[in-house]
């Protein structure tokens, strides 16, 4: 980081660090109040549809979520499996995708939330909940920050 000051590198280095780990703490939760019935990744990519009304593509998803577009067709199919996205072909361009969120993928969700919901605040008991209050503008702001930086990149 050239032209940074060591103690802003530092810094910026340490907070990346704290994050990375949090996600770890996360998703090891995430993935054994949802087991058997759903992994992370596939959660998550419920979760984002919960943000849309309007069907998009894998391509779009794969960039939204930073994988290899295979990667999300593997998540996709077992989210169709289960029927919880449908996936049909474009009017004008049939070898184009579209996915969408069906009725059953907005319950799952809702079921697999009710589930984590009540482990995730088990796991922050005693932890001040006012400080993560204070903190939740922030990263709001920083993933805001971040997503326009990657959609640029990725012409999302």
């Amino acid at each position: 980081m050239t032209g940074i000051s060591e103690e802003t590198t530092h810094a910026v280095f340490r907070f990346f660090t704290e994050i990375g780990i949090l996600d770890q703490f996360a998703t090891a939760e995430l993935a054994r109040a949802l087991s058997p019935d759903m992994n992370p990744s596939e959660f998550g990519v419920l979760t984002h549809f919960m943000r849309l009304d309007h069907a998009v593509t894998p391509t779009y998803l794969a960039k939204a979520f930073q994988m290899a577009k295979p990667s999300m067709t593997a998540i996709l199919s077992k989210l169709e499996g289960k029927g919880f996205v449908s996936i049909r072909a474009g009017a004008k361009d049939r070898r184009r995708k579209f996915v969408a969120l069906t009725d059953a993928g907005r319950d799952a969700h809702a079921e697999a939330l009710a589930r984590v919901a009540p482990l995730m605040a088990a796991r922050l008991s005693g932890f001040d909940m006012s400080a993560l209050a204070a903190i939740l503008p922030v990263l709001s702001d920083l993933r805001a920050h971040m997503d326009a930086a990657r959609n640029e990149a990725d012409g999302l």
